[in-house]
């Protein structure tokens, strides 16, 4: 293990902060709980030794300048951390941060947007990293291709690291939501579920930003009964510890006693080289629901014209309208794959489609614990069948 350097309050060259809140737009809902989160999080920030500045309900020209200036505050700085509350949209392969003046009624409006890549650039003069974005990843305009972007929301383990660690080292990205899906805003007068788990996974004496994103996806889909998946790239290499004044947050909330762990999971993903982010659980639907049993974890293998291939499927959750949430995982010819996607469920059926460019899952059960797997070609698009009638087994839930 590599020695785990502390950051505290000494000026400039410990740790600095900007604090983004964004609720009173223009054109788009208003977002009452950004004005709680923004100033919550400024506040524990600083009580871990970070030089912060709180800034709200940002311009376009507002925001630029506010990111211009945090370059060069964080030049030099040991830690810089970036907080971003408010709306947000996804076009292609990048986040965008929308301002409070800005209509999102045409798509066009997008290349007016700061991305997440400017403002990851903005702190590339700093040694540590810390960046948060609290924001939705659809696209609002007329959809915007937002089912495309859900069906290609995908994390390919060894790319996405490697590009990062190359640009980015000693870095964490959070965010709050997975590309092409919405961030729950949550009760009024509350922290979103997102911020409480951020706040609350930052509170007490220490807080260890190498293993900081695995706490927060697992306390997110416990308070989101599992609809909401936080996406992260961490490229730090060992521990880097913040020390903090502050006490203890409160959690975000959620029903533990319906929580499903995946210990099983992860030692399939492990014995087969499939990798799975850190801190997932399963949200068991309440009693007598119609798809109470079907959260949990199941595998089964392929047979692909490269040989067996071991698939990882976990039922995130099941509503009682038959809306399922799914991580698939697998490890193939472009490497370790891990996907978040919906899938429905009709009596004993769940049915999903990992992307769009590949057919259609159809798992049915034959009892509580197992059935068998099948894929439906669409014509259309001329895609081959991988998995032909092949058994799947329950591994937790």
């Amino acid at each position: 293990m590599l020695s785990s350097p502390a950051v505290h309050a000494q000026g400039r060259g410990a740790g600095v902060a900007l604090v983004i809140g964004n609720s009173k737009y223009q054109w788009e809902a208003s977002l009452a709980n950004v004005r709680r989160d923004a100033p919550d999080v400024a506040k524990r920030f600083q009580a871990m030794g970070l030089k912060t500045e709180l800034v709200q309900d940002l311009s376009t020209d507002g925001l630029r300048r506010a990111i211009d200036k945090f370059r060069s505050i964080a030049t030099g700085a040991n830690l810089a951390a970036l907080y971003f509350a408010g709306h947000g949209a996804s076009w292609e392969n990048d986040t965008y941060l929308v301002p409070v003046d800005v209509d999102l009624g045409t798509p066009s409006i997008i290349k007016t947007l700061l991305p997440v890549s400017a403002a990851t650039a903005a702190l590339q003069g700093a040694s540590h990293r810390l960046l948060v974005f609290d924001s939705c990843r659809n696209n609002p305009a007329d959809g915007w291709r937002q089912l495309q972007a859900e069906r290609d929301a995908r994390f390919n383990v060894e790319k996405q690291r490697a590009d990062a660690a190359a640009a980015e080292p000693n870095s964490l990205t959070l965010y709050s939501t997975a590309p092409g899906r919405v961030a729950l805003d949550g009760p009024p007068g509350e922290n979103s579920p997102f911020a409480a788990a951020f706040l609350h996974q930052i509170s007490g004496s220490s807080v260890d930003l190498a293993g900081l994103a695995g706490k927060i996806r697992r306390e997110l889909l416990i308070a989101t009964g599992g609809s909401q998946v936080l996406w992260d790239r961490n490229t730090y290499t060992g521990p880097f510890v913040l020390k903090s004044s502050a006490g203890s947050a409160p959690g975000a909330g959620g029903d533990p006693s319906r929580v499903i762990e995946l210990p099983n999971a992860y030692a399939f993903a492990r014995k087969n080289g499939i990798q799975l982010p850190e801190g997932l659980i399963a949200h068991r639907a309440p009693a007598g629901t119609p798809h109470a049993q079907k959260a949990g974890a199941y595998e089964f293998t392929a047979r692909t014209p490269i040989g067996p291939m071991p698939f990882l499927v976990i039922v995130l959750s099941a509503d009682e309208a038959g809306t399922a949430q799914l991580i698939i995982s697998v490890q193939n010819d472009s490497g370790h794959i891990w996907r978040f996607v919906t899938g429905t469920i009709k009596n004993n059926r769940l049915n999903f489609q990992p992307a769009a460019s590949r057919p259609n899952f159809l798992l049915d059960w034959s009892d509580a614990n197992s059935g068998s797997v099948a894929t439906v070609n669409d014509s259309r698009k001329g895609v081959a069948s991988t998995v032909r009638s092949v058994r799947f087994t329950r591994l937790d839930g």
